[in-house]
């Protein structure tokens, strides 16, 4: 080796050096942004600093009220990812909330008034944990069962666990199958699920029978990134992988390689989730930055992309419950966006698309009309999240910076539209008013006409 090729090696060590300092120092002063900010973004907001990063957590559906019943106490499970330093665990965790969030507020506490109580900052209190399981690596990936009372969990070998949340028990059913390990699990009911692998095969499992499984699907040809069932029709359910295709396949079917439909896209998609109560509607999001909305009985294109992430998009979620039209999503560029379908109507141009003369409107919209919030509290990639599945708004985060937050976004009272609103209508009335008017002016005239 030259001195010359030396000192070029050294230059590009230090390039990157600085480049990746630059970035930390980009991160860092945007997250300070974010906190001084917090009081205007959510109506609460609680952080803490897990010992491990989680690479899943999902809510419990119940929640508690404190004696007092100024707090309530939710419930989530997650899991630690230590690489193989220490034991991991799936663990029960739980925060005292305040009351307001819940919709039984006003009928626990008759005497107050529904009330929204703003944050003063980031809470970093009353976090517990409740209960531990030992779990063979890392959990990659948990779902609970729809009744509660069972959670399914993904290790780093393709072992699927199963533990029950009600008897006590620390020790898990095993369902052997996979070669890799996964990330993809979807309950299909309460005693039925599937697990989807890097091994690019998909297992339909009986939770009674955990030594093989009752169909297996091999019509992927690369990693499994997620799986989706369709709430409207139960038989159905979808999957996506690295081999840029997304498929739609059917349980009845008695070919397990046979596919109801097949999408082949551009991009690869990390993730899908059908609408929970429109069957045919479908958004998947990808590796372009991009979420696509598909209408199934015309599933050639989509016919909506959302634009607003700078990164890869690694997860979705509906908030199936409270809120059908809302859409969660999140990606690698540590952000997450919730977004509004009923703002679908609004005119708004693709940032991808280029007029033909090569201008821009300058009055067309940069933004998508459909997005309504951004959350940047995560200094590293966001692993997943979680909406609550019965307290309005209520979201649960984690990420590699080994944050776990729990968060609402600001409830705005639209005082101003309804103003706008009331004197529109009152201009409508008004105009109607003059025009009956004019009519039985003109009417007046005619007849006097007619007599004279």
């Amino acid at each position: 080796m030259t001195l010359n090729s030396a000192s070029e090696i050294a230059q590009a060590e230090r390039e990157v050096v600085q480049e990746q300092q630059l970035k930390e120092k980009i991160v860092n002063e945007e997250f300070k942004i974010w906190k001084k900010t917090v009081p205007l973004l959510y109506d609460t907001i609680h952080t803490h600093a897990l010992d491990f990063p989680s690479l899943s957590v999902k809510w419990l559906p119940k929640y508690e009220w404190s004696d007092d019943k100024s707090k309530i106490i939710v419930k989530f499970l997650y899991g630690s990812n230590s690489s193989q330093h220490s034991q991991d665990y799936l663990k029960l965790g739980s925060v005292e909330l305040p009351s307001t969030l819940s919709e039984d507020f006003s009928k626990q506490n008759p005497t107050s008034s529904k009330l929204a109580i703003p944050s003063r900052g980031v809470s970093t209190t009353n976090f517990k944990v409740e209960s531990t399981w030992k779990h063979n690596g890392e959990v990659n990936k948990l779902e609970v069962s729809p009744n509660s009372e069972n959670v399914i969990t993904f290790d780093s070998e393709g072992i699927v666990h199963l533990y029950n949340l009600v008897n006590g028990s620390k020790d898990s059913i095993d369902f052997k199958y996979h070669k890799l390990e996964g990330y993809a699990l979807q309950w299909l009911n309460d005693i039925e699920f599937l697990s989807g692998s890097n091994d690019s095969q998909i297992a339909l499992w009986d939770v009674s029978k955990p030594s093989t499984p009752m169909q297996s699907y091999k019509s992927h040809n690369a990693v499994i990134n997620d799986l989706t069932l369709n709430s409207s029709h139960k038989s159905i359910f979808g999957s996506c992988s690295d081999d840029y295709t997304v498929q739609i396949h059917d349980l009845r079917s008695p070919a397990a390689d046979s596919v109801a439909i097949n999408l082949e896209t551009k991009h690869i998609q990390n993730a899908m989730k059908f609408h929970q109560d429109i069957p045919t509607l479908l958004a998947t999001g990808g590796r372009d930055n991009v979420i696509n909305l598909y209408d199934l009985r015309n599933p050639t294109t989509p016919f909506r992309k959302l634009f607003g992430h700078d990164d890869s998009i690694a997860g979705l979620k509906w908030d199936s419950v409270c809120n059908p039209n809302k859409l969660t999503s999140w990606s690698l560029d540590k952000r997450v966006l919730i977004w509004d379908l009923d703002s679908l109507d609004e005119e708004f141009i693709y940032p991808t698309d280029v007029p033909e003369n090569g201008k821009k409107n300058k009055n067309s919209r940069t933004t998508d009309p459909c997005l309504k919030f951004i959350s940047g509290g995560h200094t590293n990639r966001i692993n997943e999240v979680d909406i609550h599945p019965t307290l309005d708004g209520l979201h649960i985060t984690c990420g590699d910076d080994s944050l776990l937050e729990i968060w609402k976004p600001k409830t705005i009272i639209p005082e101003e539209e309804e103003e706008e609103e009331e004197e529109e209508e009152e201009e409508e009335e008004e105009e109607v008013e003059e025009e009956e008017e004019e009519e039985d002016e003109k009417k007046n005239d005619m007849e006097v006409d007619q007599e004279k």
